[in-house]
């Protein structure tokens, strides 16, 4: 059963509309924002305030796709440079 709610940007707080499902194996999907990226966090060690350390406590926050895009020259790893091909088609799209 899909369930839709919605979930805000991290950034820019719009809300995303956020699906929620169960998989075909059975399992709970509960974060899928449209027009965003998702992540979950169970901790890290260079946190000051999350590192729960196996207790199976996690954080999960939504970027939406417009504060992605407009922050681009300080996103890292090997995807950024497929955004690099869409940064400009992206910027007529947000400019219309």
């Amino acid at each position: 059963m899909k369930i839709e709610n919605t979930i805000p940007c991290i950034v820019c707080k719009t809300p995303l509309q956020n699906l929620e499902y169960e998989s075909q194996n059975g399992s709970n999907v509960e974060v899928h924002p449209m027009y965003g990226l998702h992540f979950t966090s169970y901790g890290h060690y260079g946190s000051t305030i999350f590192d729960p350390m196996g207790t199976g406590e996690k954080l999960d926050v939504a970027i939406c796709d417009k504060c992605i895009m407009a922050n681009l020259d300080i996103v890292r790893g090997t995807g950024r440079e497929s955004l690099e091909v869409l940064k400009d088609l992206f910027a007529d799209v947000e400019s219309k």
